[in-house]
């Protein structure tokens, strides 16, 4: 039979595969296996060709299922010791990838989850059965025959012996606890007794230091707000009006006596001894605290001042602000950003003067949502700012300052109105009736006298906010060049979180210690305070007797409650470290570094600036030999830096550009002279004469423009005496000095 020829026609019904199809077919040569839903070759369901392919879901949901039984019996196998070979695991190892390619990185290879030594070495075949019992029997016999002297030393153990004994430092002082406590138990004699046996005295005693700070940290708590202070109203024969405000501004404020003044009579600059401030303990009483003014102090009441948030969409009154929003009371430590900056001015005078070293509040977050209701909840991606005036009338108009407005609504940031300081009302040098507070920031930030606040999308530009409370580059030596200008208004200079910084109290500048009384036995506390901005807690502080080639551990001590929000610490720390007499009397110097919670410290040296911000190097005490002409006996003296206030007796002296500037200004010959009668005639405000250096200078033209007022020039108007002399060079520059 003759076979029928076979015809094969074109598929003309059928148009072909379009475009799209085209373009998006594939490419197999570099994929799994096609035809999804079919089984291929492995008889598995090969996975997806594109990404967002829809796959049979209940087929992934069966493979799924599948996979997780097949884990959960490989699991049970191994527990049970079940003994299996490399087919079994990777029988029931599913490839996820070949599944879900979508769900893995590029280039995922299977890995199977054992590995040769396990399977061959590690499971209870028979051979390693055998083998393991051979080697205990032969572990048993060698622990049998060694030598406790022959066992492996512990690496402390091995750098002891080699004389790298770096654990501790001989300066530490003992403690005077017994070694030995009769209550303890047989265990715990034991332990104390090789203990003893392994480290010296002075070892020993740091270990529980250590040991003690170790457990302190665990069981430090939280402050919930609640809590009060513990520091009592001050008594009125503390504070009265001081005779130096009897012609300024604030004759009307009582002050504390136990103040330095800084920088003249008015505005008040002020700080207390520095071993007062630490002797009051670590919250400090309100006529111990730092006063920084610009001006003259507004006289508000409590009765008539009012806040206005938000230009006009609310208003509240004192008693709107105690009685309408939750208060809370917690401690805060407040700085200067200006602190240290005499040992600046000693390098090169700055354009500010010397600067120095806790309160129930308001949230400032209820306050500030219920006027910003619009802005707090836009989210455009703009950068927005909460501005703060002061109600105080200064020279250069009203003192304001802006921060970010998200941080301000951040309630772990505790941004607050603090209306009283230590159960009492905020005094008037404070910023009475109410004063911004935000914690961990300079001070500068924390505007007093608070009257308006408000929100943009600019930070302020006030001249207070521009010129002032900002660290700017070295090579800035003026304020009124093109350089300072950009540099002024660069928004990375401006001074907000605080910086990490540390200060010894004791021994205190001018302490002395006759070395006849030096005894070997006896040990010397040497302690100070420490901080750092941002809610960071200090974490370690050191201190150094040789110039910071070897550091001594100091034990920290922190305020009740110092915790915020499980992880803010806004108070200051006191640290302390006992150190023996015959080691501080041998000490070239005496220096004190701290670290945060980044593990940052202190720079050993001090970066000038024109504003003189932030100084934060190493806090140096020098301790000199000298001879005590009264007694006749040789004593030990310690200097500070800087002596407080308008003292010249820290070991720190001029730098050689400031004796040059300083014999530039002695060795000009005057061109007129005055006598004393001719000056005396020139203490109005049209006509006002100052002396300073034995020059006379007409400083009427002054008066007008003055950034203090016009009260502390005229304090001084038609006055020959040396005070002039000090309250002007403790706050100006060359430049002034010069006629600018």
């Amino acid at each position: 039979m003759t076979a029928k020829p076979h015809h094969t026609r074109p598929n003309r019904r059928h148009g072909g595969s379009s475009k799209d199809e085209i373009q998006n077919e594939p490419d197999w040569t570099k994929t799994h296996n096609h035809r999804i839903g079919f089984r291929d070759h492995n008889d598995r369901h090969p996975g997806y060709t594109h990404v967002g392919d829809e796959g049979d879901t209940e087929r992934q949901r069966e493979f799924l299922a599948l996979a997780k039984k097949e884990a959960e019996e490989l699991s049970t196998e191994l527990k049970h010791r079940k003994l299996l070979d490399v087919r079994e695991f990777m029988a029931k190892q599913e490839d996820y990838h070949l599944r879900f390619p979508e769900n893995h990185p590029k280039g995922w290879r299977y890995v199977l989850q054992t590995n040769e030594v396990f399977i061959k070495y590690k499971q209870d075949w028979p051979i390693n059965v055998k083998r393991r019992e051979q080697e205990a029997e032969e572990k048993k016999k060698e622990s049998k025959q060694e030598d406790d002297s022959q066992l492996p030393q512990k690496e402390h153990e091995w750098r002891r012996g080699r004389g790298e004994n770096e654990t501790h430092h001989e300066a530490h002082a003992t403690d005077s606890k017994d070694e030995k406590n009769q209550n303890d138990s047989n265990k715990k004699k034991d332990e104390q007794q090789s203990l003893q046996d392994k480290y010296s005295p002075q070892e020993l005693s740091l270990l529980r230091l250590l040991q003690a700070e170790s457990d302190l940290m665990r069981t430090i708590q939280e402050n919930d707000g609640n809590a009060k202070s513990p520091i009592e109203p001050a008594k009125e024969q503390d504070i009265s009006i001081d005779e130096a405000d009897q012609f300024t501004p604030d004759n009307w404020i009582p002050r504390s006596t136990n103040l330095i003044r800084l920088t003249g009579k008015h505005p008040l600059n002020c700080e207390p001894e520095l071993a007062a401030l630490f002797d009051a303990g670590l919250i400090t009483p309100n006529q111990l605290h730092y006063i920084r003014n610009h001006g003259p102090v507004p006289h508000l009441l409590w009765e008539t001042h009012r806040i206005d948030v938000g230009n006009g969409k609310l208003v509240l009154s004192m008693d709107d602000l105690q009685n309408e929003f939750e208060a809370i009371n917690i401690a805060v430590a407040l700085a200067c950003d200006g602190n240290r900056r005499k040992e600046l001015n000693m390098i090169r005078k700055s354009k500010v003067s010397t600067g120095a070293l806790a309160p129930l509040v308001v949230h400032f977050g209820k306050v500030l949502s219920s006027g910003f209701e619009d802005d707090c909840t836009r989210n455009d991606g703009v950068r927005r700012w909460v501005h703060f005036e002061g109600a105080d009338e200064l020279s250069e108009g009203k003192y304001a300052t802006s921060i970010s407005l998200a941080y301000a609504m951040d309630p772990d940031n505790d941004v607050i109105l603090a209306y009283e300081m230590n159960n009492v009302p905020v005094p008037p040098d404070h910023g009475y009736p109410v004063r911004l507070l935000i914690p961990g920031f300079v001070g500068g930030r924390c505007v007093k006298w608070l009257h308006r606040i408000w929100a943009s999308e600019e930070e302020n530009d006030s001249h207070y906010h521009i010129w002032d409370n900002r660290v700017l580059p070295g090579f800035v030596r003026d304020m009124d060049s093109e350089f300072a200008h950009i540099m002024f208004n660069h928004p990375s200079t401006a001074c907000n979180e605080q910086n990490l910084n540390s200060i010894i109290v004791k021994p205190a500048h001018g302490e002395t210690m006759r070395l006849s009384d030096v005894n070997s036995n006896q040990s010397y506390r040497i302690s100070g305070i420490a901080y750092d901005g941002g809610g960071h807690e200090v974490q370690r502080v050191e201190v150094s007797l040789d110039g910071g080639e070897t550091w001594l551990y100091c034990v920290r001590k922190f305020p009740e409650y110092p915790v915020r929000h499980g992880r803010k610490f806004w108070t200051w720390i006191h640290w302390h470290v006992d150190v023996g007499l015959s080691h501080l009397v041998r000490a070239e110097s005496i220096v004190v570094r701290c670290f945060n919670v980044f593990k940052n410290t202190q720079p050993e040296k001090p970066a000038w600036n024109i504003m003189g911000m932030m100084n934060n190097c190493w806090y140096t005490v020098r301790p000199e030999i000298v001879h005590d002409g009264e007694s006749g006996s040789i004593t030990l003296y310690f200097r500070h830096p800087c002596e407080p206030g308008t003292g010249k007796g820290g070991w720190m002296q001029p730098s050689t550009e400031n004796q040059i500037e300083k014999i530039k200004h002695e060795v000009a010959s005057p061109q007129k002279q005055f006598t004393r009668e001719e000056i005396e005639k020139h203490k109005k405000e049209d006509d006002c004469w100052i002396v300073i250096n034995g020059k006379v200078y007409d400083a009427t033209s002054v008066l007008e423009w003055h950034p203090g007022g016009k009260a502390p020039i005229m304090a001084h108007a038609g006055k020959v005496h040396f005070d002039t002399t000090d309250e002007f060079e403790s706050i100006h520059d060359d430049y002034v000095v010069n006629g600018n």
